[in-house]
C-alpha cells in the first residue's frame, strides 16, 4: 500500500510539473547538437528527449579496434553485460536497471530481431559484428508502448551502416590480438542515380582459451575456439521525391567450441545460424510519412556434445506506422505493430503471435515544456489484452544563451509474455505461466553548460510482477535433479541512481564518470548483477590526428546461483583498466589503432566456474577506398 501511494504522489507530481510548466513560457531553445531517436522515434535534439539516451557513434567503435558489440555496451553507464569478458562464444546476460535478456528489448534497424530458438526470445548480440554498426542507442526504462513487449527495462537499437556516398566507397576494417585472434570486416557502398546500396562481409576467428575455469594443477584445460562468418546487403531506390523503397537481406553463422560447465572442461561445440531479411517502403506526404518495417528471420541452433540437441526459431516482425507532424511543435505516431514467434519443439512447433495497435504523442506545449506520452493494446494469442502506458514530461530552463536545465520523469507500464521455449520446451515449459508485468518510475535532471559539460541524474523504482524463473530440484544429497519455469511469488522490486558526467576539459581533454548504485529488494532475485558500477573515462589528443583513451570500470559485488551446496556464493568487485590510442592519417580515411584491455592483469569472476580473459592487446587498421 505504501509502494502504491509513493507511486500516486510522484504521478501527481508528474502532472502537476506539466501544468505548472503549460503555463510558462520560455525562449526558443539552442540546439546542442547531439539528436537521438529511441526515445520518441522521431529525431530529437538530446535536450528535448525526456530520457537520459547514451550513444555509441561510428567514430567511438572505430576508435575501440576490435571490442565486440557487448563489451562496447559494457562500457555505458548503468549498463551490465555479463559473459562479455569470457570466452568469445559465452553466452550473454543483458543487465539494465535489474532487468534480464527477455526484459530488455534489442532493435536492429529499428525493429525487434527475436529469437524464438532462445529461452528469451532476445537477440544474440554474438551474431552481430561491431565494424558493421554505424551507432548504438541505449535507453534505459520502459518503453513498451514504443517497442512493444520485452521492453520492460530498456531497449538496445543498433543502427547498421546503409549506403550513403554519394561515389562507391570501399571501407576495409582489419585487427588482430591476442589468442591469435582477427577480425576482417569489408563493406561496398555508394549511391548510382536513384539507388543507394551497401553489401558487406566479414569474418572473424580465435584460438580463444578455456571457457571453464581450470583449478586443477594436474591437467590443462583445452582452448575453446570461435569463428563467425556474416554477410549482408541493403538497397534503397527513390522511385518519386515521396516515395522509396528498401530492402535488406543478411546471413550469419557462428560455431563456438564451449565447455561441460563450471570448472568442467569438455570438447563441445554449438553452431548457431541465422538468415533475415526485409522490406521497408515509405511515403512522404505534406504533413505526414507512412512506412512499413518487414522483416522475416529464421535461426537454428545445434549443439554437439554428449548431449546433443537442436532447435529452430522463426520470427516475423511487421510495423505500419503513420507519422503525423502536425507543426514543428507536435507530432505523433500512430501505428500497428504484428509479430509471430514459431518454436521447434521435438515434432511440434508451437506459435504465439502479437497484434498491437499503438499510439505515440510529443509535443512542445510550450517552448521549455515538452510532454511525451504514450499507449498501446498488447493482443497476444496466448494471453489476451494488455494495455500498457507511458507518460514522460519534461522542463528545459535556460539558464543563459548557452546553458540549460532539463527537469524530467516519467512514469511507465510494460508487459512481457513468456517465450515459446518457457512455456512448451520439453522438460522445462510450463503453459500455466503467468505473464510478466512492470511498473517504472524516474526523474532526474540533466545539465548543459553548452558543448563543454554534460551532467545527468537519475532516480528510477521498478516493480516486477508474475516473474519468471527457472527453479531448480535437489535430491535429499543435494544433487541437482531438473526443474523448470515457475512465476516468483509476490513482487521483484529494484531501485537505485544513476549519474554521468561528460566533460571537454580543453579542445583536447575529455573527461567522462559514471556511477550506479542499485538497492535490491531481495538480492537472490537479482543474480550476478553488481550492486555498484562507475568508472572513469579520459581522452587525450596528444599530437594533431592521435587519440589516447585510458578507461577505468569498477564492477561492484554480485550473488550467483549455482547447482551445488552452498547453492549461493558471494562474488568479489574487480576493477578493470584499458588503454588504446588511435591515429588518423589522410583525413580520416585511414585509422590505426591499438589497445591494451585489462591493463594490470586482473585476475577475477565474470561468471562463476568460468575464466575470464587476462590482459591482451589488439592492433586495427580501417580504410576507406
Amino acid at each position: 500500500m505504501i509502494k502504491i501511494r509513493l507511486r500516486g504522489a510522484i504521478l501527481g507530481v508528474l502532472l502537476g510539473t506539466s501544468l505548472f510548466s503549460y503555463a510558462q513560457e520560455k525562449k526558443d531553445t539552442t540546439d546542442l547538437g547531439a539528436v537521438v531517436v529511441t526515445g520518441t522515434r522521431f529525431v530529437t535534439p538530446i535536450e528535448k528527449s525526456g530520457k537520459v539516451i547514451y550513444k555509441l557513434t561510428a567514430e567511438d567503435i572505430r576508435k575501440t579496434p576490435g571490442a565486440t558489440v557487448a563489451e562496447l555496451l559494457n562500457q555505458l553507464p548503468g549498463i551490465n553485460i555479463d559473459g562479455a569478458f569470457g570466452t568469445p562464444g559465452t553466452n550473454l546476460d543483458y543487465n539494465l536497471r535489474g532487468g534480464r535478456n527477455r526484459q530488455t528489448l534489442i532493435l536492429v534497424d529499428g525493429l525487434p530481431i527475436n529469437d524464438p530458438s532462445s529461452i528469451a526470445n532476445d537477440y544474440d548480440l554474438r551474431l552481430l559484428n561491431s565494424a558493421s554498426v554505424e551507432y548504438i542507442e541505449v535507453l534505459k526504462g520502459g518503453a513498451s508502448t514504443l517497442y512493444g513487449t520485452g521492453a520492460a527495462a530498456g531497449v538496445i537499437n543498433i543502427k547498421l551502416k546503409e549506403g550513403t556516398s554519394a561515389k562507391p566507397e570501399v571501407t576495409l576494417t582489419q585487427t588482430v590480438g591476442s589468442f591469435e585472434t582477427g577480425n576482417t570486416n569489408l563493406d561496398v557502398n555508394g549511391r548510382s542515380d536513384k539507388l543507394s546500396y551497401l553489401a558487406g562481409a566479414a569474418f572473424s576467428t580465435s584460438e580463444g582459451f578455456s571457457a571453464a575455469e581450470d583449478t586443477d594443477p594436474t591437467q590443462t584445460f583445452g582452448d575453446d575456439g570461435f569463428e563467425r562468418y556474416s554477410g549482408r546487403t541493403k538497397l534503397t531506390y527513390d522511385f518519386t521525391e515521396s516515395f522509396k523503397l528498401g530492402a535488406n537481406l543478411s546471413y550469419d553463422r557462428v560455431r563456438s567450441d564451449y565447455d561441460g560447465g563450471a570448472f568442467f572442461d569438455a570438447d563441445n561445440t554449438f553452431s548457431i545460424t541465422q538468415v533475415s531479411y526485409g522490406l521497408q517502403p515509405q511515403y512522404n506526404y505534406e504533413g505526414g510519412r507512412a512506412q512499413l518495417k518487414l522483416n522475416f528471420n529464421r535461426v537454428k541452433r545445434e549443439f554437439m556434445s554428449a548431449f546433443p540437441s537442436s532447435a529452430l526459431g522463426k520470427n516475423l516482425q511487421a510495423d505500419f506506422t503513420n507519422e503525423f507532424f502536425f507543426n514543428d511543435k507536435i507530432k505523433a505516431i500512430a501505428g500497428i505493430q504484428y509479430q509471430r514467434f514459431q518454436f521447434q519443439n521435438g515434432a511440434e512447433e508451437p506459435k504465439a503471435t502479437n497484434f498491437d495497435p499503438y499510439l505515440n504523442l510529443s509535443a512542445d506545449l510550450s517552448d521549455a515544456f515538452t510532454l511525451n506520452a504514450g499507449v498501446r493494446l498488447n493482443n497476444h494469442s496466448e494471453y489476451g489484452n494488455n494495455f500498457v502506458y507511458n507518460l514522460n514530461p519534461s522542463y528545459l530552463f535556460e539558464l543563459s544563451e548557452n546553458d540549460k536545465l532539463k527537469l524530467f520523469g516519467s512514469y511507465s507500464t510494460a508487459f512481457v509474455a513468456p517465450s515459446l521455449f518457457q512455456l512448451f520446451a520439453s522438460g522445462f515449459g510450463n503453459t500455466n505461466l503467468d505473464a510478466e508485468e512492470t511498473q517504472s518510475i524516474e526523474f532526474g535532471a540533466s545539465l548543459y553548460l553548452g558543448d563543454k559539460l554534460t551532467l545527468n541524474v537519475e532516480y528510477f523504482d521498478r516493480t516486477e510482477e508474475n516473474a519468471i524463473e527457472f527453479v531448480s530440484q535437489f535430491d535429499g544429497m543435494g544433487n541437482f535433479i531438473g526443474g523448470g519455469y515457475q512465476n516468483v511469488n509476490g513482487e521483484r522490486q529494484i531501485d537505485g541512481i544513476e549519474t554521468d558526467l561528460d566533460w571537454n576539459v580543453t579542445e583536447d581533454l575529455n573527461v567522462q564518470l559514471h556511477y550506479a548504485s542499485y538497492q535490491f529488494g531481495d538480492e537472490t532475485q537479482f543474480y550476478r548483477i553488481p550492486d555498484i558500477k562507475y568508472g572513469l573515462n579520459v581522452g587525450y589528443t596528444i599530437a594533431k590526428n592521435t587519440n589516447v583513451r585510458l578507461k577505468y570500470t569498477h564492477f561492484g559485488e554480485r550473488t550467483a546461483a549455482i547447482f551445488s551446496a552452498p547453492f549461493l556464493v558471494s562474488l568479489d568487485s574487480y576493477n578493470l583498466v584499458d588503454l588504446s590510442i588511435s591515429h588518423e592519417l589522410n583525413d580520416g580515411r585511414v585509422v590505426l589503432s591499438g589497445a591494451v584491455n585489462n591493463l594490470f592483469d586482473e585476475d577475477f569472476v565474470g561468471v562463476y566456474g568460468f575464466a575470464t580473459r587476462p590482459a591482451n592487446v589488439t592492433f586495427g587498421v580501417s580504410l576507406k577506398l
